[in-house]
C-alpha cells in the first residue's frame, strides 16, 4: 500500500526475519510473483539470490535464497 511505502518497514521485516533465521541456524527462502520486478530488485538489494522460477497454473513465481549459514 502506498502509505506504508517509503517508511523501511519492509528493511525491518527482513532484517528481523535474518537474525531469526541465524539464530535458528536455518536458510531463508522467499518467493514472489514473478512480474514483480519492484519486490524482485528489493530481495536482490537486501543480499537475496534468485535460485529460480516456478511456475503454478496460470503465474509464475521467483524464489529466492539467503543462506547464512556459517
Amino acid at each position: 500500500m502506498p502509505e506504508y511505502q517509503g517508511k523501511k518497514i519492509g528493511l525491518i521485516i527482513i532484517d528481523y526475519s535474518i537474525e531469526y533465521a541465524k539464530q535458528s541456524n536455518k536458510i531463508l527462502y522467499l518467493d514472489c510473483w514473478s512480474g514483480n520486478t519492484k519486490l524482485i530488485n528489493f530481495y536482490s538489494n537486501v543480499g537475496f539470490k534468485i535460485i529460480g522460477h516456478e511456475n503454478i497454473e496460470d503465474f509464475s513465481i521467483t524464489v529466492f535464497e539467503k543462506n547464512i549459514l556459517p
